[in-house]
């Protein structure tokens, strides 16, 4: 009986000794097959709180098992600026990626501010699926590229076409059309062209008219240049546009538009989705339209870009998020979600995306030479001088000798060529 007491004991110990070996042995293995944490971003996005952008994020955050915060901007263009400066020049860390346009990369870049892209997202392979020559004037510095773009926005011309019909007009392509269409008589609550030419919205179309005339921006005692400004003036004393564009910047343009006060504006062809929610987008009401034949077939090229903050504690995963973003996949995703134009040439010419207005943007794209916006490193400075002078111009307080005078001291203090 004592016997088989002591060997019940013993196998009772060790089956204790059994049960804890294999207690810790279980442990030991959940640590070894831990899961790491997800990386996780912050982004300031131009798209942020739009319910498309949105899933788009759900889609990069599944297809990059990533979490990503996303955080609004302020409305007004200086001050989403201002905003990203000032916390770039902090050395703030809690945003990682900001969406950014031609005038925030062309001071940003110089500033020390960003991560270089160049020997992984941007890597020359990727970087050629973009406008050379864009990539070259805008978001390179020394040879590196700091900002890598997704969207593309070309400067068009919209036209009503019920204007066009009531004037007896095909289309405006060449000058004597697009004479005929700025010289006809709409009535007092309606006039040929609208502008945006408050003072730091005007210099798009500035530089756009100097495009059509074959002018160089450079240059402002050339006299194709300086035709481009006189015609923009001329068209206020022929009561073409009206002195009040003055004052307008794109959101009161496009609602004047949009409410058939204009027959035609230039406008970045992101605003597509503008007249498409107001229901005036079509070939029966407003949509694009070819440039007119004034001397060159020229338009402006923008993007919006993605920047990485030097400062990131995340860069890593960041630079992940941004190579998927500009991927043909993640751009794709993007494009059809917002509806817009991708920045990747290779997607426009090889892919037919569910873009309303695809298949006419790639047509018109065809037929223009593209060249990005003359930008220095204090662009939003220059931009405002440079509408200031135009106003002055305009309002006949400068001459047009002054005027020009002053436009070429501002191009050579800013803008090296």
């Amino acid at each position: 009986m004592r016997k088989f007491q002591g060997r019940t004991f013993f196998l009772a110990v060790m089956c204790i000794f059994s049960l804890i070996f294999t207690g810790c042995a279980e442990e030991n293995n959940k640590e070894e097959v831990q899961i790491p944490d997800m990386d996780h971003i912050t982004i300031m996005h131009v798209d942020a709180g739009k319910k498309e952008f949105a899933e788009y994020i759900s889609q990069a955050q599944k297809d990059l098992n990533m979490q990503i915060t996303v955080l609004e901007y302020p409305l007004n263009a200086d001050s989403r600026q201002a905003k990203v400066s000032s916390l770039l020049a902090a050395g703030d860390a809690s945003v990682d990626v900001f969406s950014i346009n031609d005038e925030m990369i062309s001071e940003f870049k110089y500033a020390g501010y960003l991560e270089p892209l160049q020997e992984d997202v941007m890597n020359r392979q990727v970087a050629a699926a973009f406008p050379q020559d864009y990539l070259k004037q805008v978001v390179m510095a020394d040879e590196q590229i700091y900002s890598a773009p997704y969207m593309m926005d070309v400067l068009c011309l919209w036209v009503n076409q019920e204007w066009l019909g009531e004037a007896g007009i095909n289309d405006i392509s060449t000058k004597e059309n697009f004479m005929e269409f700025l010289s006809y008589d709409w009535g007092k609550e309606r006039l040929a062209y609208g502008g945006s030419w408050e003072k730091t919205y005007a210099h798009n179309e500035i530089g756009e008219f100097i495009n059509l005339f074959g002018g160089d921006f450079y240059d402002w005692h050339n006299p194709q240049t300086q035709a481009a400004v006189i015609f923009l003036k001329d068209m206020v004393e022929e009561g073409y546009t009206s002195e009040n564009n003055l004052v307008d910047q794109y959101e009161q343009m496009n609602q004047k538009f949009i409410d058939g006060k204009y027959g035609m504006v230039f406008m970045y062809g992101s605003a597509l989705n503008m007249y498409v929610d107001a229901d005036v987008y079509g070939q029966d009401n407003i949509h694009l339209a070819p440039l007119p034949d004034l001397g060159s077939n020229t338009t402006f090229i923008a993007t919006w870009q993605y920047a990485l903050n030097k400062a990131s504690q995340n860069k890593e995963a960041a630079k992940r998020f941004i190579s998927y973003a500009i991927s043909r996949k993640g751009s794709s995703l993007y494009a059809e979600k917002m509806n817009r134009m991708p920045a990747r040439e290779d997607l426009i010419w090889e892919e037919d995306l569910q873009v309303t207005g695809y298949a006419d943007m790639r047509e018109y794209m065809k037929n223009v030479k593209l060249l990005a916006r003359p930008m220095p490193a204090n662009p939003m400075a220059f931009i405002a001088m440079q509408g200031e002078l135009f106003q002055k111009y305009v309002t006949g307080e400068l001459s047009l000798d002054s005027y020009c005078e002053l436009m070429q001291q501002l191009v050579d203090d800013n803008l090296v060529h």
